[in-house]
């Protein structure tokens, strides 16, 4: 049961006819929505149960093939293999790595947990590589030099050295939620 601070938000997969997915590309991945509904916290931080169901979505695009700018599962890029990974689990993010920084919590390497998304700086001054935190210091990432979506240890010298923050996403605007709240108070 959970306790008096906790509230129960469904989240809507109605995001998933407003991104890029075609139906045949999560028909080939067979999950079902409701498996991923989650539980939110009063403040927005993500549950165990959602960042478990990130990780379980993130594993089912393992050994897929990365192409620079691609954006299918005949293959595709890191930013979007995160995109998509989110918008199955009904969070909606921007195509860039560069953009998908801006959103969500910076959180430190050392309070890194399973769904957070780490940020490296590769071929630019920006943001330009991202990957999932699966735990016990690995991500699951779409790899130029791997040429696949694989599971790599966070601490190899390489991801130490280009390293730039780590980022925990909110499940929904609190803005937005607190106006409805205002609505059913008043009613």
């Amino acid at each position: 049961m959970l306790g008096k601070s906790m509230k129960k938000i469904l989240l809507s997969f109605l995001a998933l006819t407003s991104t890029t997915l075609a139906i045949s590309d999560v028909d080939v991945l067979n999950y079902e929505k409701e498996r991923y509904e989650a539980v939110m916290l009063d403040d927005g931080i993500p549950t165990p149960e959602f960042q478990k169901g990130i990780i379980d979505l993130a594993i089912g695009f393992l050994g897929i093939r990365y192409r620079f700018g691609g954006s299918s599962v005949r293959g595709m890029d890191c930013s979007a293999f995160v995109q998509r990974v989110y918008a199955m689990a009904g969070v909606p993010l921007p195509r860039t790595a560069r953009a998908q920084a801006q959103y969500g919590i910076t959180v430190s390497r050392e309070n890194l947990k399973p769904g957070d998304l780490l940020f490296f700086q590769t071929y630019a001054r920006f943001p330009s590589h991202v990957g999932i935190y699966i735990g016990n210091g690995k991500m699951i990432h779409a790899s130029s030099a791997s040429r696949r979506i694989v599971i790599s240890d966070i601490n190899k010298d390489y991801y130490l050295r280009h390293f730039l923050f780590a980022k925990r996403i909110f499940l929904y605007d609190p803005k937005i939620v607190k106006e409805k709240e205002q609505v059913n108070i008043d009613e």
